[in-house]
């Protein structure tokens, strides 16, 4: 490994364990008093849902830095047209909390496509807040040239329970040096016009079914996900299943919640006018996640599978709101076959589109992404995304994965996705991908 990448995956692990503190302004006047009462108004949902939702509970001392935690659970919900929080001291220093929800309900269809030669074309349909449960529901299904699938997801409360059947059916392109094709129903990639000559074509066909069931403890998340997939090649690799099962636990702590599937109808931008202010200091958010996927025998699979996985990113927002991403990937496959094995893909930072990646039994990334605004009103969000990131895969040699580019988006505050162009720049093959972007995680 060359020094100058040696020094870059230092700077990002030393910048993954800030520690700050989030200041709460006038609130913290009333830090140590006990609480009283906590008053909830609601219009559809249950009172007692959303005071069970509520982290700071009668009978326990304040917090300023938890209660605006505890505000951010509730925006975060995105159910309400307007959410007001107050606090009114009482006798005896205690205080009670008011909290005040003008929420509803949504039901979202949104469709989309894209042409060339992988044309593909999707729906989704997302409603949250049908039951008077806070809940969130999202139907998402797809079909292209390589393949469809159909998933399912809903949240409830500390409950996440999520169910995906995907059929796939796809040549798969083998290079020099490891290189394989990227696949997915809706990847456009054309390494076949820039790369002509590989050394391998393997009509694949991939058949799989995935659940998911986790819960929220806190700022924690542990997860079970089992896994039935079948496959089967045109040539002399390693047909069957590969069943497996998987357990893993997450940590977050001041990172930003997903898309709000309500915004068209004005819910869930409670929080939009605090969003555009600035921040009396930067806030430090963390995520960590971890997972150990097993199968063989007693799965029902034709082959030992055995892969460990680490996450751990790190997000700055500034006091004017541009953001600072860094985060450091690894993976182990041990010795299992190649469909199970690493991609440098999953490796790197998720925000540049490559034709090729290059796979291994073992590998590590990482990567770093700025996040300035150009524009910050009350119409939208313009953003510059600059970004690099890089991957070192191993079998029997290592090989690396490298990229460099920008994303321009703009994301309206009353539609769920930002939209916009990316350019990326493989620095391992000299490849160029422009693409356009639909949706992001920033």
């Amino acid at each position: 490994m060359k020094l100058k990448n040696k020094i870059f995956l230092a700077t990002l692990l030393c910048a993954c364990f800030p520690i700050s503190a989030l200041s709460a302004g006038p609130d913290e006047l009333y830090d140590g008093y006990i609480i009283n009462k906590v008053n909830v108004f609601s219009k559809r949902t249950k009172p007692e849902l959303l005071k069970k939702y509520f982290a700071l509970k009668e009978g326990r001392p304040f917090n300023a830095e938890e209660y605006e935690n505890a505000k951010n659970e509730l925006h975060d919900l995105r159910i309400s047209k307007k959410l007001s929080f107050s606090l009114q001291p009482r006798e005896n220093k205690t205080v009670d909390i008011s909290i005040n929800a003008e929420d509803g309900y949504y039901i979202f269809p949104l469709a989309f496509a894209t042409g060339g030669e992988k044309s593909a074309a999707g729906l989704a349909l997302a409603a949250g807040n049908l039951f008077k449960r806070g809940e969130t529901i999202m139907l998402f299904g797809a079909t292209g040239k390589d393949g469809s699938m159909l998933s399912f997801m809903l949240k409830d409360g500390r409950n996440s329970f999520l169910a995906a059947a995907k059929n796939m059916n796809f040549e798969q392109r083998f290079y020099q040096n490891n290189w394989i094709n990227n696949d997915g129903i809706f990847s456009t990639s054309d390494d076949k016009e820039d790369f002509s000559d590989p050394i391998a074509q393997i009509y694949t066909k991939e058949d799989s079914f995935y659940l998911q069931y986790s819960r929220e403890y806190g700022p924690f998340k542990a997860f079970v996900s089992p896994q039935y997939r079948y496959i089967r090649y045109d040539k002399d690799m390693a047909s069957g299943s590969y069943n497996t099962v998987a357990l893993g636990l997450s940590y977050k702590k001041n990172i930003r919640s997903g898309a709000n599937m309500g915004a068209l109808f004005g819910y869930g931008l409670t929080d939009k006018e605090e969003s555009l202010k600035d921040l009396p200091r930067n806030i430090y958010g963390l995520s960590a996640r971890m997972s150990y996927e097993n199968g063989g025998e007693w799965t029902g699979a034709d082959f030992d599978i055995s892969k460990l996985s680490a996450h751990l990113q790190n997000i700055t927002e500034f006091k004017n709101r541009h953001l600072l991403a860094l985060q450091i990937k690894g993976e182990s496959a041990f010795n299992s076959p190649f469909a199970a094995q690493v991609r440098a893909q999953d490796l790197l930072g998720g925000q540049g589109r490559y034709s090729r990646t290059i796979f291994g039994q073992y590998g590590a990334g990482a990567s770093a992404a700025f996040i300035y605004y150009l524009i910050r009103n009350n119409t939208g969000l313009l953003s510059l995304q600059p970004f690099y990131e890089l991957a070192y895969v191993y079998d029997k040699q290592y090989h690396h994965q490298s990229g460099a580019g920008a994303s321009i988006s703009y994301k309206f505050w009353r539609f769920p996705f930002p939209f916009g162009l990316n350019y990326t720049h493989n620095l391992s093959d000299s490849s160029n991908q422009i693409s356009f972007v639909f949706g992001g995680q920033f």
